[in-house]
């Protein structure tokens, strides 16, 4: 089977650069399982640096369309596939090994679309050549920047086959770095903190782990005080411990690092201590304290001066002495959309990329990049 590659170049040249250099796996893949595989990359981005990368390119068919919109960009592209069956997207994506394969032996064998499936979504789209020419005319505003979703709920309509396909995903990185000087505290990509925010555990087993892109104020406080100990089933382990505080017994003053060469209980090999665990994309305001082992939802808001002492749910408003939920951020559907798309795994270089849909309303955002879920179960 031929399979023709249709990819609009409409980001920043760090982001077309990943995506190409994503495809060459996708392409070796569908080519060793017997495919012959034609590439076209539309260049709709305008950019200098864009078309100068793309000059170098080998192996790749390039058409110039600058300021082209999306639906124009992907017209221009069938215009130059011969593929039995075309492979469709963008640079603000980049493919697994799998996913040219999978989507494009799934289009085949059902005669319609296939997407990536909603468990691991992804921005591509594989049909039929003459189903693709067909539907990807000019539509309004939305369809001309978006023409995948539009593709998806025409094939919907019209009863044609819409195919979920497992492997047909995007790339995904989770990196955490040590954070904020102390020892214990890792963050994911992109995260900042204000002036004179704290993030502090206070003995070596504990753990504070804030997740990628969160943006925490000036002022926050992030305190883990810790004690408990677990084992590897997460049992906890009943140790006398020299340095706790304990509200149950005389006083709460560690006693015990007052003597320092009495014997005390030292944790065993292998156990682990408490966790602060902060989602991905949460907001912490300014002044606000979060204290002891909680975990603060993807995607929550968090009022400045709250005090969060337990768990707040994924993309919730909470504010507050002590925090409470205010408000869901979206419905429970939106959510769960968002929490698969996970963009906060994406390689850094395809967020940038992405940039622009970020500014889109979540709805388009999650249509562009979920197409799977357009369709029924």
């Amino acid at each position: 089977m031929l399979v023709s590659i249709v990819l609009v170049a409409d980001t920043r040249v760090s982001a077309v650069e990943a995506s190409l250099e994503a495809l060459v796996a996708a392409v070796g893949t569908a080519e060793a399982a017997g495919h012959a595989v034609q590439t076209v990359v539309v260049d709709s981005s305008g950019r200098f640096d864009v078309a100068d990368f793309l000059r170098l390119v080998e192996g790749a068919e390039v058409v110039r369309a600058p300021g082209a919109d999306r639906a124009t960009a992907l017209l221009l592209g069938l215009d130059r596939a011969d593929g039995d069956v075309v492979w469709a997207g963008g640079t603000e994506g980049c493919a697994v090994p799998t996913a040219v394969t999978a989507l494009a032996e799934a289009a085949a064998r059902a005669g319609g679309v296939a997407v990536a499936a909603p468990d691991d979504p992804a921005p591509h789209v594989a049909a039929p050549a003459g189903l693709l020419r067909r539907w990807a005319g000019p539509g309004d505003d939305a369809e001309a920047a978006d023409p995948v979703p539009r593709l998806v709920r025409r094939a919907l309509a019209e009863g044609v086959p819409v195919t979920p396909c497992a492997g047909a995903g995007s790339l995904r990185e989770r990196v955490r770095r040590p954070f904020g000087g102390s020892p214990g505290v890792v963050a994911g990509p992109g995260t900042y903190a204000g002036q004179r925010t704290l993030v502090q555990t206070f003995t070596p087993l504990d753990r504070v782990e804030l997740g990628g892109y969160c943006s925490i104020a000036d002022d926050v406080r992030i305190v883990l005080p810790g004690g408990r100990v677990y084992d590897g089933a997460g049992e906890e382990l009943v140790l006398d411990q020299r340095g706790l505080h304990r509200p149950e017994t005389a006083s709460t003053f560690p006693i015990g690092i007052l003597v320092p060469d009495e014997p005390y209980d030292e944790p065993p090999p292998g156990v682990t201590g408490e966790r602060l665990v902060v989602g991905d994309d949460v907001w912490i305001g300014y002044g606000a304290t979060l204290l002891g082992d909680v975990t603060v939802g993807t995607g929550s808001i968090v009022g400045a001066r709250a005090l969060v002492n337990a768990d707040v749910p994924p993309y919730s408003v909470v504010g507050g002495v002590p925090a409470r939920v205010i408000r869901r951020r979206f419905p429970d559907d939106v959510v769960d959309r968002l929490l698969r798309v996970a963009w906060w795994d994406w390689p850094p270089v395809t967020v940038q990329g992405a940039h622009r849909w970020f500014g889109r309303p979540v709805g388009d955002f999650l249509d562009h990049f979920d197409p799977g879920s357009l369709a029924p179960a």
